[in-house]
């Protein structure tokens, strides 16, 4: 027998629409029968979700279903209807080891790949201890993640630099694969032994300053950029990111032949590698879908629908997905409602329109706001390792050495510490932010989500802990779609 809470979320209006690693959507008419049935339904706030849950098609469904439901228990708002970005996304389970499941997920992200893939996952479930057996990892790494360079998902590899400098590679998948592994082992090392530190002490939030009144260094420790926007987090995950050299923890004897005195740790480490190759190579398809993709697709559901707001939300590259189908709709004649970003996996200083210490220009979405009619919600929490600690490491590009602030302040994650470089954005609490009215009508701003995602062991640790009412509650009050706040935003 059905629970209430299904029987409420089986009830919603849902569709699915499908694209390909190009962007090509489905059969063509997707859209047309979405437009049809929500007009239909009388649909008039239609939400689109894009997550990274797509391993296979149960995990997709059920990933869906946890984010229906939710909304289900906290609205009964009778013309709200939902869409789910399905594209070739996938997320690891926190185990070092590879599955019978993650391998054919990584073979329905990267077709044609099916090879390489066993290959890899045979090194990772041997792990010999012979000369350049991690070696021999790194180099697969890369003929997996690879693209031509004429092929178009090339433009969407960074959030920074706003167009005045050539797309890069990041630096992890060609510095020494043993160097790169090692730094993974010893940061996820140094996480969990920072998470067990945690658990004991109260947590720290510092408030930025900005201008001629902010400090040279903070009072966690941090160094602070004038003119940044943004919240400081608490100490860093790990002192590992505020290094000022590459990953690797030393270097090893030329002609060394094992991989050491630890072949275990060294092998985590490589799986961290591969986790972290295979992100970026989703993140880079992910701008793609969501600029070329998903944002024609909402023009034509826009059309047909003339009298409903589209609500965009995202989480974790699904979140760069979704503000890219933001930034391709900059004409201006199709403004989505509100845009709502959970837990991020992009650059923290991707909305601003100058980058303090990298001197690189603006974002590459510095421009998104004026695609949006209502707020962009960034929400974030210092809880999520996988984008505080991982993230950040992996982010460094080819040729770049991290500077004194350390690695996590020039190649963070939005879903970590919040929009930075942003000028006029605040930074709201999650209980305050849920106040009537509390959220601006529009532009950039920062939500602290880290009261409620929070939960979660190293190597990921709070990223997938997004699953709450109050998170539902955000989506809805950024798009001023539930009760008084939808009749009041309706009138003249």
């Amino acid at each position: 027998m059905r629970s209430s809470r299904e029987a409420r979320a089986s009830d919603q209006a849902y569709w699915v629409l499908t694209f390909d690693a190009e962007g090509g959507e489905g059969d063509g008419k997707q859209c047309a029968r979405i437009a049809a049935e929500a007009r239909a339904a009388g649909v008039r706030d239609l939400v689109v979700l894009a997550h990274t849950g797509h391993n296979d098609e149960d995990t997709a469904a059920g990933t869906d279903d946890r984010f229906r439901s939710l909304f289900a228990d906290v609205s009964d708002h009778e013309g709200l209807g939902f869409v789910s970005v399905h594209w070739p996304g996938m997320r690891f389970p926190p185990e070092p080891r590879l599955t019978d499941a993650t391998e054919a997920a990584l073979n329905r992200t990267f077709p044609g790949a099916e090879q390489l893939v066993a290959d890899l996952r045979a090194l990772l479930d041997e792990r010999p201890v012979r000369f350049g057996a991690v070696d021999d990892v790194g180099m697969m790494l890369r003929r997996l993640v690879e693209a031509p360079l004429h092929s178009d998902v090339n433009a969407y590899a960074m959030d920074t630099g706003d167009g005045l400098l050539p797309q890069s590679d990041p630096a992890m998948l060609f510095d020494s694969a043993t160097h790169v592994c090692e730094g993974f082992a010893h940061a996820l090392e140094q996480a969990g032994e920072e998470a067990e530190r945690t658990a004991r002490r109260p947590e720290r939030i510092e408030q930025p300053s900005t201008g001629a009144e902010a400090p040279t260094v903070s009072k966690s420790g941090t160094l602070t950029e004038s003119e940044t926007a943004g919240p400081r987090p608490p100490d860093a995950p790990t002192d590992w990111l505020a290094r000022s050299e590459p990953l690797g923890p030393r270097t090893r004897p030329f002609g060394s032949s094992e991989v050491g005195e630890a072949p275990d740790r060294l092998w985590d480490g490589a799986y961290q590698l591969l986790c972290q190759a295979v992100s970026y190579a989703i993140r880079r398809h992910a701008g793609l879908i969501g600029e070329r993709g998903l944002a024609p697709a909402l023009r034509r559901i826009a059309d047909e629908l003339p009298d409903a707001r589209i609500h965009l939300v995202g989480h974790g590259a699904g979140a760069r997905l979704v503000a890219y189908a933001a930034r391709g709709l900059k004409d201006g004649a199709h403004r989505v409602g509100s845009l709502t970003l959970l837990q991020a996996a992009f650059s923290h200083f991707a909305f601003a329109g100058h980058q303090p210490q990298q001197l690189r220009g603006g974002g590459a979405l510095a421009e998104v706001v004026e695609s949006v009619a209502g707020p962009v919600v960034c929400g974030y929490s210092h809880y999520d390792l996988e984008l505080g600690l991982l993230f950040p490491l992996a982010s460094r590009l080819i040729g770049e050495s991290p500077p004194e602030g350390g690695v996590g302040r020039v190649w963070g994650a939005l879903g970590y510490d919040g929009a930075q470089g942003v000028e006029g954005c605040p930074t709201l609490t999650l209980a305050d932010a849920l106040v009537e009215d509390a959220l601006p009508r529009s532009g950039c701003v920062n939500v602290d989500t880290s009261a409620v995602v929070r939960d979660g062991a190293p190597p990921l640790g709070a990223h997938e802990d997004v699953f709450h009412h109050d998170v539902a509650r955000l989506v809805l009050a950024a798009g001023r779609i539930t009760g008084e706040e939808r009749r009041a935003s309706d009138r003249p």
